[in-house]
């Protein structure tokens, strides 16, 4: 069995070419190259483009027996019913939506009610207000049909306009009630009359056109899985399906996902309820992770190296200021889109590698407001997955079991999501997920070192104090 997995992430084209018999997993990844100066606001078949030709480059004219699709959630663009383009693609790191979100929050009850029906907060990262947000631009919104990177990739590539739930879960506008697109909320929103892509089981496929086929250098005919978000796959890739094993993704933003039994949703808000490809999951996230890290190492340590970076990092209960990883607006757990990052109690002797550690705390301190939110809404896990460019970072990865305080079984595979694409199309043939090579099985596990306990919680109560002060909605 042969499944190449293409993937739309937010900064990355990636395809990874996996065989069943030869027991291998091959992956291709290639950073985004758009002519807009907004990467977030990007157009759906340029970035459709890249990925496909870094398919066909990754196959080298070999032929498989399935392509899946992965895409991020968040992501909303208009396309006309022939395949164009009417609007860019507003991905989740788009921040133009952030006066819509200002106006709803004014009103509580609307945003209870929004938040209650799916699962998701108003916030400037949904699809549901950036649509308001073209309204208010004067888009038509009806033109066309709305879709997101994944389901624009499935169109191109088979003619057919769908998608999954556990793709539409992220967008604002599917009730996580009834797994259907909710049929009040475009009303209440004013977002005219809608048309939205038909939602398809998760391991449905469709037939890749002639018209489509020389794009992946590809027979007519093969089939082609509808597409799913990264956050739902990366349940898949880690073995992550039954409730009880949490996984925590470490990539351009952070996230911890839980499998429910049932919708949860979170008295305080401060969670989100999407749909994994087979059922529920309460998770929380962050905007701010290795994008963060990127931002330093570029800012403060003029873009050296990572593998020259890490060598020269302080081990111990060190003197750093506290960062609070807000630059990219705060997802979980305040959902404020005006909260703005920066350091607090910066000092003359904090130098460049002090400013870097205080950076990767202020990331994994934000993780742990998601996690202390999750556990008290879906209990303890019995184990937590790590993954994600984390790992490429020994430092960085003890560290994250230091201040989450708990052991962090080491994910086997690079590219969880795609990985995870690839298992559950094994599943659509009625094959086993744990195909030859794809094993679940952690690579090892890290464990807190009790010697850090106390610094890291001094360090972290630091941290909620300069969260508290600085606010939007109570400064001055």
């Amino acid at each position: 069995m042969r499944i190449l997995a293409l993937e739309s992430s937010t900064t990355s084209a990636k395809a990874v070419l996996y065989d069943s018999d030869a027991a291998t997993v091959e992956t291709s990844s290639q950073r985004f190259d758009f002519a807009n100066d907004d990467p977030a606001a990007r157009d759906a078949d340029d970035a459709a483009a890249q990925v496909f030709a870094l398919g066909r480059q990754r196959l080298g004219g070999a032929t498989v027996d399935l392509v899946t699709l992965c895409s991020t959630w968040h992501g909303v663009t208009i396309q006309s019913s022939d395949g164009r383009s009417l609007t860019p693609v507003y991905l989740w790191p788009y921040l133009g939506a952030e006066g819509v979100e200002a106006e709803l929050r004014k009103d509580a009850e609307f945003v209870r009610w929004f938040y209650g029906r799916t699962g998701c907060m108003v916030s400037a990262i949904y699809p549901a207000l950036k649509l308001r947000m073209m309204v208010d631009q004067g888009v038509d919104t009806s033109a066309g049909i709305v879709m997101d990177d994944g389901s624009v990739m499935f169109q191109r590539l088979t003619g057919r306009c769908a998608t999954t739930a556990s793709l539409a879960s992220g967008s604002g506008l599917l009730n996580t009630h009834n797994v259907a697109w909710d049929d009040e909320i475009p009303g209440v929103m004013g977002l005219g009359e809608l048309q939205m892509p038909e939602i398809v089981p998760s391991r449905e496929t469709a037939p890749l056109t002639a018209q489509a086929a020389g794009r992946l250098g590809l027979p007519a005919g093969t089939p082609v899985m509808a597409p799913g978000p990264d956050g739902g796959f990366n349940q898949v890739g880690d073995g992550a399906t039954r409730p009880g094993i949490m996984t925590f993704s470490m990539g351009t933003s952070g996230a911890l996902r839980v499998v429910a039994s049932a919708p949860k949703i979170s008295q305080r808000m401060s969670t989100w309820c999407y749909r994994s490809p087979d059922g529920w999951l309460s998770g929380a996230a962050t905007n701010g992770c290795t994008n963060t890290i990127d931002w330093v190492r570029d800012t403060v340590l003029g873009g050296v190296d990572f593998k020259a970076i890490e060598p020269q990092l302080r081990a111990g209960a060190i003197d750093v200021p506290t960062f609070l990883p807000f630059h990219f607006g705060e997802r979980c757990p305040g959902w404020n889109a005006h909260r703005r990052g920066g350091f607090v109690g910066l000092e003359p002797q904090h130098d460049g590698l002090a400013l870097y550690q205080a950076v990767a705390q202020g990331v994994l301190f934000n993780l742990r407001q998601c996690f202390v939110e999750l556990v008290e809404l879906n209990g303890q896990p019995d184990r937590i997955r790590l993954s994600g460019g984390v790992l490429s970072s020994p430092f960085w990865t003890q560290m994250a079991a230091d201040i989450m305080g708990a052991d962090l079984d080491l994910s086997a595979q690079a590219n969880q999501s795609s990985v995870g694409a690839i298992r559950l199309g094994l599943t659509a043939f009625g094959l086993d997920e744990e195909g030859p090579g794809l094993s679940s099985a952690p690579v090892g596990v890290v464990h807190p070192n009790p010697a850090m306990a106390d610094y890291y919680d001094e360090r972290y109560e630091a941290y909620l104090v300069a969260y508290a002060q600085t606010n939007p909605s109570t400064t001055d």
